[in-house]
């Protein structure tokens, strides 16, 4: 398997700029403003164009700068041209290349990446940039695994990421075929050779970079021979090597692939049941390997080549080939290398007769054995969590989705209901034109016929005021009268008998309960409201002293309220008294002056 990490390789023209910048501007990482014309060339373009161009221009710009601090100050350039050209996608993609260098360069809290994710699919929406979701999410998938051993999740939206590419148009087949290529080596990764095979198939028709092309092959290729189809990993291997020999055979730094492919293809060969030409593909396998210090290669295509001797029972190669197979597996060897390792030289001593051997590396195959039962059974558990999780997600967003359609049917629903007001209303309208002139009559009889009766409701009302005013004013000029005449008679009392005349006159002056009631309806008339007001004004009032601010409302004195209420003055002091305190009014305060400010 060949592992290389991905560069890509851009205009030829627009290179030769970059490398002028790099060459003669000397950097000052405090100022990254000086440079971010640099990206001028790509607001030229719309997207999608202006997206390939601007990841060009940044993998291309500064390259020299390996340090985080210099990542970030790539990062800082783009961001300041996207700022200057006001173009919020731009910000974006430059969001994505930030977290993408400091997820590389120094792992970043959870909380805070999580965050991250949502708040920038949030943003991808806003912006109407769907085609940018399936880049963040492959982001988070991969560092979810990476960096934060999240397994489950990882899988679970590395698929999701699979689900937002469809949103990659045409003009973006360099973006999608890039994250299909990533999608491929993840998936081989977590042992899931199906999934590679379906993906990295897919590679082969989108324009991408050679490199990353050339290792997506070979990924196919590696998860068919796992799968044991042999048939299929040929095709894919021999497309490997073809792709080898006319893009990379005469690059120094990539020659170190031919042995691998070359080690690759024995396996294929074998598997298919041609061990003449496997057993010639395997030596150029482990010579070049080895040669390039890749002993975890070497030691698979080694234990590879020996086995294939031991299964001609040519025992004197297999045996030449175990230093070298056991050297190249202690020191790179994988899980499933040891085990390979243990299986042939159990196998090699039991065919030589040596049981003591064949029993330790029993033992040694039964202890990796149990390792890779573990990471199995590890990969088993992922996959039915990742099946859980995703029904729970699927379900969540079921419910959303749900709750979202019920929402735009409940919308429509109230457009459909405005259209149909406004048509009700709009005929209505044309109707009421039609019928205006006649209206406006009507509406100036019923105006006129409505001030006249308004008028006459007016008079009704001031008349019925005026004759309860009249009521009241008798009434008060009735207890006037009476006392007076009361007056006259105790005066005459003195020089005669007149007990029972004064007597009949006070109980005609009395203010009875029943005479109260009609009383009081009567001055509310005359003096709407000031019976609550003095409620509100003193809550704790009683309804003695209710009556006697009544009637000191209509400037009577104490001994015209006490003979209206059958009391003697001395009492109405009291009264008085008593309500000045309740109130706090000062000692020179009378009735009359209290009831005015009610």
């Amino acid at each position: 398997m060949i592992w290389c990490k991905h560069k890509q390789y851009f205009f030829a023209a627009f290179l030769l700029l970059f490398l002028l910048i790099n060459e003669c501007i000397g950097q000052d990482l405090h100022h990254p403003e000086a440079y971010s014309s640099s990206y001028d060339i790509a607001y030229q373009y719309p997207y999608p164009k202006r997206w390939t161009m601007i990841d060009s221009i940044r993998s291309n710009l500064f390259t020299h700068l390996k340090s985080k601090e210099g990542y970030l100050f790539r990062v800082a350039v783009a961001e300041l041209a996207a700022k200057r050209h006001k173009d919020d996608k731009a910000l974006l993609i430059a969001e994505l290349a930030k977290m993408d260098y400091l997820q590389r360069s120094s792992k970043v809290d959870l909380r805070t990446f999580e965050d991250w994710y949502k708040s920038s699919l949030e943003e991808a929406d806003k912006l109407d940039f769907s085609e940018i979701k399936s880049a963040f999410t492959f982001l988070y998938a991969v560092n979810l695994s990476l960096n934060y051993q999240q397994d489950v999740q990882s899988l679970y939206f590395l698929n999701k990421a699979i689900d937002y590419s469809s949103a990659l148009g045409e003009g973006m087949s360099t973006q999608k075929g890039l994250l299909l290529s990533g999608v491929t080596r993840i998936f081989y990764q977590f042992d899931d050779f199906a999934s590679a095979v379906k993906y990295g198939k897919e590679v082969e028709k989108y324009d991408i970079n050679q490199v990353e092309k050339f290792l997506t092959l070979d990924i196919v290729g590696v998860s068919y021979l796992k799968l044991k189809n042999y048939d299929s990993a040929q095709i894919y291997v021999d497309k490997s090597l073809q792709m080898f020999h006319r893009d990379f055979a005469n690059k120094d730094d990539k020659k170190v692939w031919y042995g691998i492919l070359m080690g690759n293809k024995a396996h294929v060969l074998k598997g298919l049941g041609n061990l003449t030409s496997a057993i010639q593909h395997y030596k150029i396998g482990i010579e070049e390997t080895s040669k390039h210090n890749l002993l975890d290669n070497t030691c698979r295509f080694a234990i590879g080549l020996a086995d294939l001797y031991l299964s001609q029972n040519n025992m004197a190669e297999a045996g030449k080939l175990l230093p070298l197979a056991q050297k190249a597996t202690y020191s790179q060897g994988n899980e499933s290398d040891h085990l390979q390792l243990h299986q042939l030289l159990s196998k090699y001593y039991k065919v030589v007769g040596d049981m003591s051997l064949v029993v330790l590396h029993k033992d040694s195959i039964n202890y990796w054995t149990e390792v890779l039962e573990k990471r199995r059974g590890k990969n088993v558990q992922i996959q039915a969590d990742l099946k859980l999780e995703t029904e729970r997600r699927q379900h969540a967003e079921m419910t959303l989705d749900e709750n979202i359609r019920q929402q735009k049917l409940n919308r429509i629903i109230t457009i459909v209901i405005i259209l149909l007001v406004t048509g009700i209303a709009f005929v209505g309208i044309h109707r009421q034109r039609l019928l205006m002139k006649v209206r406006e009559k009507e509406l100036k009889i019923q105006q006129q016929e409505a001030e006249k009766q308004l008028m006459l409701e007016q008079e009704k009302a001031k008349r019925e005021q005026m004759l309860a005013q009249l009521k009241l004013e008798e009434f008060t000029n009735i207890i006037v009268a009476k006392n007076k005449q009361i007056e006259m008679l105790e005066a005459e009392n003195e020089r005669g008998s007149n007990d029972a005349s004064i007597r009949q006159l006070q109980s005609n002056s009395l203010l009875t309960d029943e005479q109260w009631s009609s009383f009081k309806l009567l001055f509310e008339e005359v003096h709407t409201g000031y019976l609550s007001r003095l409620k509100e004004k003193v809550p704790s009032i009683s309804p003695a002293e209710i009556r006697f601010m009544a009637l000191a409302k209509l400037k009577l004195d104490s001994k015209e309220m006490a003979s209206s209420l059958g009391v003697s003055p001395n009492a109405v002091r009291n009264v008085w008294f008593r309500l000045r305190k309740k109130i706090d009014l000062p000692e020179e305060v009378t009735w009359n002056d209290f009831s005015d400010t009610i």
